[in-house]
């Protein structure tokens, strides 16, 4: 390990301090250029429905910055969503013998476009089926 920082002084040695910033500085501004442009990213959604908590995963695309503040900055955030403004595809019954309701595709994925500034939702992910007795409550 000492060979190792040894070496890695004799090499500070022969680099200027300016050369490292401007190398630091272009690669800022790269990165900034690059932030700029339009990308394609997966990111899970989490989304409340009549108090029934689910987990979607969502197809976005935006402006660089934008998508790392939803990637990095907003995983603690949750969508509540009324069940009043989402439409179902089928009804079916769980293993309880409870009925459930699936949610319809582009209903639950205009719900959440209306809630992402920013950035468009392309597509939404398999859609767990809610419980019918909580839309009746």
């Amino acid at each position: 390990m000492s060979k190792f920082v040894d070496g890695f002084k004799k090499v500070l040695g022969y680099i200027s301090p300016v050369y490292v910033a401007m190398f630091f500085a272009a690669f800022v501004l790269w990165y900034i250029t690059k932030l700029g442009e339009v990308y394609t990213t997966d990111h899970q959604v989490v989304v409340v429905v009549d108090g029934e908590e689910l987990e979607v995963d969502c197809t976005i695309r935006g402006k660089g910055t934008n998508l790392i503040g939803y990637t990095l900055f907003s995983k603690t955030e949750v969508f509540d969503i009324p069940s009043t403004e989402l439409t179902f595809d089928m009804e079916s019954i769980a293993e309880d013998g409870t009925p459930m309701h699936h949610i319809a595709t582009m209903s639950l994925q205009q719900a959440i476009a209306a809630r992402m500034s920013g950035v468009e939702v392309i597509s939404v992910g398999s859609i767990p089926p809610i419980r019918y007795t909580l839309m009746c409550e």
